[in-house]
């Protein structure tokens, strides 16, 4: 950060914590907006509250510029999603000098104005600049600046104010030039994840915070610290506890959702993984809880629950570092790469063989001895024929491999390679069928499954 900006106004965790989303829920949009709320920091204290205008009744100080700025990238992001990513297609920031036809260009009254003066000018055309200027000014820029100095500052001022005017106008420069020269790259991928970013941003400010930590010895074994520590081995049932007291939500249903969701992982720590304290957690019990467990814990329910489960997750997990410091979501992040949409594809395939399951030719076929029949957990080598629905298997224990094994089902069509299945194998004629399947599970479950 330091290398980018002269100063910090909103620091990375500060924005994180603040923007209502999961790291890894994070878009190069929200990188854009993280990167901006800093430049226009530095410009406004740099450029702009400099001599004379340094006495002015709107001068701020460093908190205020970093609150304002705070503002401007939330409305700022509000108006892009919803509007140049969202329900307009002139695409604007990022075809900056492009014409648009002002027959084309609906507005409100109160920005016929600056329209006016941009036909006076550009007869029956405006580069799209200038468009994107009149939304700014009038959705994003303006409305802040005036309700940020009546709510924080108690100064009463208008859109006719011209000190107002020209601060607006300085922001306004500054934020379309952002746009222009750093802009382009990530929001021409608006929507993609930002999660690297991000990290590489937060290892920067972990290793300033723990330089800072170490610097004098003294202070190490505070009283923090100490209570920090011994608070880790509290009992696990205490520790989710406090996390649902601390979860920040106004609605009941949701805190019983995630009350609930967290209730899952708690059930797999003491019964499956025999858990007693915050101290014994490590980030393979995530990963178990994640790829496997919940597998099981989902037959025959809704899948897109999950994602519930995944989300809740992330919170506990960056509760748990900011109270325990004990930091795992960077491991989280990257089983959640793996997990996000294997597990509930799994759930899926799993929920529609059982709902095709022949358990009356099971029943009969397992009672006959004669019938060659094998079990255990199978790796899908290779699909074949989605007619036929043929597939090759791979034993996980044994090592051996069962070639063109039929699946009569749809959930056939919702495999891939690498998926695990828990099965039982009867031999018809020359080649292997499946006659049950218990359970399906993503590759990355494999070592809990050996």
């Amino acid at each position: 950060m330091s290398e980018r900006f002269q100063r910090t106004y909103i620091s990375v965790r500060e924005f994180i914590d603040s923007w209502d989303k999961e790291i890894y829920e994070l878009t190069n949009l929200d990188f854009f907006i993280y990167l901006t709320i800093n430049h226009v920091g530095n410009q406004i204290e740099n450029r702009y509250f400099i001599n004379e205008r340094n006495n002015s009744h709107l001068s701020l100080t460093f908190d205020h510029v970093g609150t304002l700025c705070f503002s401007l990238g939330d409305s700022l992001e509000f108006f892009l999603q919803d509007n140049c990513f969202g329900n307009c297609n002139l695409n604007c920031p990022l075809d900056l000098e492009a014409s648009v036809s002002l027959n084309r260009y609906e507005s409100t009254e109160q920005m016929q104005k600056r329209l006016n003066i941009f036909r006076s000018i550009a007869s029956d055309k405006i580069v799209k600049e200038q468009c994107l200027r009149v939304h700014l000014m009038n959705h994003v820029i303006l409305d802040t600046v005036i309700h940020f100095y009546s709510d924080e500052l108690d100064i009463q001022i208008d859109e006719e104010d011209i000190d107002v005017i020209e601060l607006a106008d300085f922001i306004e420069n500054i934020i379309v030039d952002f746009i222009r020269h750093e802009g382009q790259s990530l929001l021409r991928q608006a929507k993609e994840p930002a999660m690297d970013y991000f990290e590489e941003l937060l290892g920067s400010e972990d290793e300033i915070d723990a330089s800072e930590a170490w610097s004098t010895e003294e202070d190490f074994w505070d009283n923090d610290f100490l209570e920090n520590w011994q608070s880790n081995f509290e009992p696990i049932d205490d520790l989710f506890e406090k996390f649902i007291v601390d979860v920040d939500s106004n609605s009941v249903s949701k805190r019983k959702t995630i009350a609930s969701d967290i209730d899952l992982f708690k059930e797999f720590l003491i019964e499956n993984a025999d858990i007693k304290n915050a101290y014994e957690l490590n980030e393979e019990h995530i990963l178990e809880f994640l790829s496997h467990w919940l597998v099981q814990q989902f037959v025959l329910e809704d899948d897109s629950k999950i994602q519930h489960v995944f989300r809740n997750l992330a919170k506990f997990i960056t509760w748990f570092y900011h109270n325990y410091g004990i930091d795992y979501k960077s491991s989280f992040l990257s089983y959640y790469k793996s997990v996000k949409k294997d597990v509930p594809r799994v759930i899926r395939a799993l929920n529609a063989y059982l709902n095709e399951y022949d358990l009356l030719e099971a029943l009969l076929l397992q009672g006959k001895s004669a019938v060659e029949q094998i079990h255990g957990f199978y790796e899908v080598e290779n699909l074949h024929s989605r007619l036929d629905k043929t597939m090759d298997l791979v034993d996980l224990h044994f090592f051996d491999q069962v070639k063109n094994v039929r699946l009569n089902s749809s959930a056939y069509l919702k495999l891939e390679p690498g998926d695990i299945l828990q099965a039982t194998l009867v031999r018809d004629t020359e080649n292997w069928k499946i006659l049950e399947i218990q359970y399906i599970f993503p590759k990355i479950a494999k070592p809990y499954l050996i």
